[in-house]
């Protein structure tokens, strides 16, 4: 049976669940939710307005662990708009799907249909509702979980492909021809499993696939975010509301993994702090890198692999939350992986490794009034252009892969911000939202973009996934400022030049977005959204002068059955 008989059979399969009038317990303990879910900014919200913060700003986590960060929360000293969002999640974490049920086991689907359609004016202008924000037109979770201590689950869908979402001549997520269905999904799923061995401390241990964010923010985290999509992942952790301890693997491609250990820290429930250290290897799996609290850097693996730094990315990143009164939290993350110290300058004035770190900065305020919260949020991003690159794009901090239906489109996706490096950015959001009723939110994004910002970097070479090392790479293709990939040591000046390059490199391009997003639910089971957003770039493709603009529309209805059809 090929793979794709087998997906809609498992489709089928989910079909006839659905139609058992059996509803399930309350979700299992050890199910995860998904970044990017509106859990994450409710439960953030509860704990601004007890003036403290929590580590609820790392995805996915467990129903058990966000059970913890809610437990934390003095219902008496919340809001009207806080106690209806405390009720929201409770009611979240209580949610029934459809499911059968024996003794412990359940085996279960959450069916959502989802309706959407797009228009924008210029077709040079990318899609502001990208692939990120919308939805397949048929989904659900397919679970099995054993109560609270193991939870498997695996997305369901029917949809459009990755490719055809970039069309310009895509008007709706309804696939009206073969080759514009996504064959590959799932694109989320996962084994999570733990145990609470008391009321505030517990382990978790995820086996999955999908987004993962290091980092609460506005635009996507520095660190790592939910717009890598698709990675394969172990994740292991010790959870504790004022101690987390992480152990994660990430997959990017083929012999490519990252390592990382974080530990999170929180002081006074009003400020967390949080280091990570990560090495990213081009090479298969290692043990070594497995030890969970040694110091990657200290075995200098670039030595390791051939020729000084080949197949090795150093990673370090920090992050820090503050709340700064009751309602108000002020943040920051750092990631780098390169930074030339005065020692290094000195004792080596001809290295041309170039400086790459990023860093965001922001405020946010949930303000309780009347029945709802008005919504503060304001970040800066900066990245150097050599942020998350490395000499090799196979050894680089990015994700790469190629669809194999329709356009066979390759994307890039670094492991943290879409906005990648040699950008700097302000973006600014403001709205109002009635807990579970309705929202509406106006957001402002000014952006300087260098020449190599986004993943345009990667134009040239045309990796897309293909195992790869240093001889695939054409001669002057790869942007890093290596003389290595002149003929002749032609390049030593240029390499040089590179080296010094600044945010923005070239000739900026300024890209000013306003977007004004509206939702409104008249049931519990049924979201009614609406987008307009205007786009103005200046110096578009980095050409003086050269302007362009235009608008897009956007109305999407989102419906669950399960919620639709409960008793």
């Amino acid at each position: 049976m090929n793979s794709l008989k087998r997906r809609w059979l498992l489709f089928f399969v989910s079909s006839l669940i659905s139609a058992v009038p059996v509803l399930a317990a309350g979700r299992g303990g050890q199910e995860l939710v998904k970044a990017g879910s509106w859990l994450y900014d409710a439960v953030t919200a509860l704990a601004l307005e007890c003036g403290q913060v929590n580590f609820a700003d790392q995805a996915p986590l467990s129903i058990a662990e966000l059970k913890l960060y809610v437990s934390e929360i003095d219902y008496s000293r919340l809001s009207i708009a806080g106690k209806a969002q405390y009720k929201r999640i409770i009611a979240y974490f209580d949610e029934q799907n459809i499911s059968l049920d024996s003794d412990i086991v359940s085996l279960g689907i959450d069916p959502e249909i989802n309706i959407e359609g797009y228009y924008k004016s210029n077709d040079d202008i990318a899609w502001v509702y990208d692939r990120y924000e919308r939805r397949p037109l048929l989904s659900t979770p397919f679970t099995l979980g054993v109560s609270d201590y193991v939870t498997l689950s695996t997305d369901i869908k029917l949809g459009e492909n990755k490719g055809q979402m970039a069309h310009n001549d895509n008007y709706s997520n309804v696939p009206i021809a073969p080759d514009e269905i996504d064959i590959n999904f799932p694109d989320t799923g996962y084994l999570s499993t733990g145990y609470k061995f008391t009321d505030t401390t517990g382990v978790n241990f995820q086996l999955g696939m999908g987004a993962q964010d290091v980092g609460r923010s506005l635009s996507g985290s520095v660190i790592t975010s939910r717009y890598m999509t698709g990675a394969s992942y172990a994740n292991f952790e010790i959870f504790n509301p004022a101690i987390r301890y992480t152990m994660n693997v990430t997959q990017f491609n083929v012999d490519k993994y990252m390592y990382s250990h974080r530990l999170d820290m929180r002081f006074f429930k009003k400020l967390s702090f949080s280091v990570q250290e990560s090495m990213l290897v081009y090479h298969p799996l290692e043990l070594r890198f497995l030890n969970p609290l040694t110091i990657y850097h200290g075995m200098s693996p670039w030595r390791d692999y051939g020729e000084d730094e080949s197949n090795t990315c150093a990673y370090l990143a920090l992050k820090a939350s503050f709340a700064l009164t009751d309602c108000v939290r002020l943040y920051g993350m750092y990631a780098m992986n390169q930074f030339q110290t005065a020692y290094e300058q000195s004792n080596w004035p001809d290295d041309t490794t170039p400086n790459s770190i990023g860093a965001q900065l922001g405020i946010e305020s949930y303000i309780p009034f009347k029945e709802g919260y008005f919504h503060l949020w304001l970040e800066g991003y900066y990245a150097t252009p050599y942020l998350y690159i490395k000499e090799n794009p196979a050894w680089s901090l990015v994700r790469t892969y190629a669809e194999n239906i329709g356009d066979m489109a390759v994307f890039y996706e670094w492991v943290g911000s879409p906005f990648g490096p040699d950008t700097m950015s302000g973006e600014l959001n403001l709205g109002y939202e009635v807990p579970g009723r309705w929202s509406l939110n106006a957001s402002y994004l000014l952006m300087a973009r260098g020449e190599y910002s986004g993943t345009s970097v990667f134009s040239a070479t045309d990796w897309g996934g293909t195992k790869t090392d240093e001889s695939d790479i054409t001669t002057g293709d790869w942007v890093y400022p290596s003389s290595d990939i002149y003929p002749d040591g032609q390049g030593k000046e240029e390499a040089k030049r590179r080296q010094k390059l600044s945010t923005p490199s070239g000739t900026a391009e300024y890209v000013n977005r306003i977007a004004l997003r509206g939702s409104y639910s008249p049931f519990d089971y049924l979201t009614l959204t609406v987008q307009p957003a205007y786009v103005f770039i200046f110096n578009r493709d980095h050409v003086k002068g050269k302007s362009d603009q235009g608008v897009e529309f956007t109305v999407a209805a989102s419906l669950r059955l399960a919620r639709m059809f409960k008793p």
